[in-house]
């Protein structure tokens, strides 16, 4: 009976037990000091794009490392397969002109370190989601190649469905991956996996949201359980993700979004909730080794601080730092910003006694993007109490932090929220100058002050104020509402200037805080805003002899979109042709089946 494996492995190279958590990186291009990093912590999976020498000296450095690990490879390709193209002869295309020839150069022992195939990205390549077409097709093309893969010794990751795919309401989500589902039963036959790609656009810690981008899967691993249990634990793999707004390489990345404490924070809270689901197996954070072509992406200046927070902890972390008590309404704030550690989770103690003994309140409480935080609402106003808070990881508790008090406010106050947020014109687009306003809400229990302005600030992406509402300085009472429109800005100008993407818009209540409230957490309401380039424009019609229509539409990439179609214009409603779609460039291609029809007119709207 064999009892333990041996590998050989490079001198000063020492085979390790995978790590504890699912994070790691997808590598391009080069073999980097941060590279090194992040393979000596051991990640449970690796993800290499081409065959490169980098990338195959970062494939053996990992595999001499962590024997057991999973390296999956993706092959680059501008090639692309239209709708009317046979799916099957295209799968057996792919295999044979896009991943078989860079694989088949390989020695046996380079050949022998790729674990998963990955096949076309993003749908770059083939049709996808943009309706129920073009799922069957998606489908029906993976059943082919799938086969292809496993018969060459490899396991197939099928899918890399882009964050935010498939599109549409839940039913309509529902209905891609039902047909989807062959695909996966196969594949998971094969000892196959999937792949989702993992981003937050917005860069939250809000599941609520999250639930719809870097958590998105698990709305299928949901249906899966009350449709298809026989996929609810369908090994998955996040082959890339991270912070992406609109996939920009140089703005929508983590670098132009926040420091590398808000995103080490917010991987470290991603890290948690990825714990949770035992059917993901790892994921591969985009990217690094090609800092010149995805500048903000770039996973370099982390990746030191990366390869430690992957290695299984020796002792238990330090007390955390900076605590900080905010009374308000029958509620007590308190935030730390300590730095992440592997993985680390906090617990919140209180008492009514400084210096105790303490009464824990919460534990697991995880990091925040800008700091991690933790409300109190089981408090009375009027009272005073003592919080301290600990760290906690595999190894066990550390110690407590220093105490924190907080006196809660025994006095009837305003508190203002925003309860709508709107702008003219609607729908928006580039270069519009556009005009913000909200309506504003006093839900406290006291008048705010009559001469004191109730200001509105308007700013986007989480940037400073671009316009503002100042003139109102009514009186507001308990429970009434009062809408305000913008009237000023930092450039005298009362609307701001659209630029194109997917924004967040937020409207802030008493933005800079001119009198008092019970409950000063409570005063912004952030919405989406989505920006074109112009009008989305219908290219040429053409028109297949199996009577196939296909046109493409001009686009802004990261808007959706939905395509509409009648038979006939004076009569009957718009229809809608399949899913909303999320554009991933300028372009987005469109086929419909014409099957006994002698006309069809469409039309295409933006749907967010």
């Amino acid at each position: 009976m064999i009892t333990g494996l041996l590998a050989l492995v490079p001198s000063g190279v020492i085979a390790q037990t995978l790590s504890p958590g699912k994070l790691s990186a997808h590598l391009i291009n080069s073999y980097t000091i941060g590279v090194s990093n992040i393979v000596a912590g051991h990640p449970r999976v690796l993800k290499i794009l081409d065959l490169g020498s980098g990338m195959l000296q970062a494939a053996r450095a990992y595999k001499a490392g962590t024997p057991t690990g999973q390296i999956v490879l993706r092959i680059y390709t501008p090639k692309s397969y239209p709708i009317t193209d046979d799916p099957a002869v295209s799968a057996t295309n792919f295999w044979t002109t896009v991943l078989q020839p860079p694989l088949k150069a390989l020695s046996a022992s380079d050949r022998a370190l790729i674990d998963y195939l990955e096949g076309p990205n993003e749908g770059d390549s083939t049709p996808t989601w943009q309706s129920l077409q073009a799922a069957q097709w998606f489908t029906t093309f993976w059943t082919n190649l799938s086969p292809l893969i496993a018969a060459a010794g490899f396991k197939p990751c099928i899918g890399s469905i882009a964050v935010g795919n498939p599109p549409g309401t839940p039913s309509q989500i529902q209905s891609n991956i039902s047909t989807f589902v062959p695909a996966l039963r196969q594949a998971k036959s094969l000892g196959g996996a999937w792949s989702y790609h993992a981003y937050t656009i917005n860069y939250t810690t809000d599941t609520g949201v999250e639930n719809f981008y870097s958590l998105r899967y698990r709305q299928f691993y949901g249906q899966f359980t009350s449709q298809y249990p026989d996929l609810a634990d369908m090994p998955l793999i996040l082959t890339e993700g991270g912070v992406d707004q609109s996939g920009t390489p140089s703005t929508s990345g983590w670098q132009a979004r926040g420091t590398a404490a808000d995103y080490e924070r917010w991987l470290n809270w991603f890290e948690h909730q990825l714990a949770q689901d035992s059917y993901v197996l790892g994921c591969t954070l985009f990217e690094i080794g090609n800092p010149g072509g995805w500048s903000s992406f770039d996973l370099e200046p982390i990746a030191g601080w990366l390869g430690n927070y992957l290695i299984t902890p020796t002792n238990p972390p330090p007390a955390p730092m900076g605590l900080a008590g905010v009374a308000t309404n029958a509620t007590a704030l308190l935030t730390w910003t300590s730095a992440p550690l592997n993985p680390t989770t906090y617990n919140v103690k209180r008492s009514r006694t400084s210096g105790g003994p303490y009464t824990t309140m919460a534990t697991n409480v995880s990091e925040g993007v800008k700091a991690t935080s933790y409300t109190d609402t089981a408090v009375t106003n009027g009272g005073t109490y003592c919080y301290v808070v600990s760290a906690a990881n595999a190894v066990g508790e550390g110690s407590n932090s220093s105490q924190v008090t907080v006196t809660m406010p025994n006095t009837s106050l305003p508190d203002v929220i925003v309860t709508a947020v709107s702008w003219t014109p609607n729908p928006a687009f580039a270069n519009n100058n556009i005009t913000f306003r909200a309506t504003v809400k006093n839900q406290g229990t006291a008048p705010t002050p009559s001469g004191v302005t109730l200001g509105i600030g308007f700013s986007i992406d989480g940037g400073p104020n671009v316009t503002w509402s100042s003139s109102y300085t009514n009186s507001l009472a308990t429970n009434a509402s009062v809408t305000l429109t913008a009237n000023g800005g930092p450039t005298g100008s009362s609307t701001w200037k659209a630029t194109p993407g997917l924004h967040t818009l937020t409207a802030t209540a008493d933005d800079i805080n001119r009198f008092p409230e019970s409950n000063e957490g409570n005063n912004a309401m952030s919405v989406k805003l989505s920006i074109s380039s112009g009008p989305p424009q219908i290219g040429q019609i053409t028109i297949t002899t199996s009577n196939v229509a296909g046109f493409t539409f001009s686009a802004t990439s990261g808007i959706q979109y939905q395509v509409q179609f009648k038979n006939d214009l004076n009569g009957g409603q718009w229809s809608d042709l399949g899913a909303d779609i999320v554009a991933r460039s300028n372009t987005v291609s469109v086929s419909d089946n014409l099957s006994g029809l002698s006309q069809r007119f469409y039309r295409v709207l933006q749907s967010n």
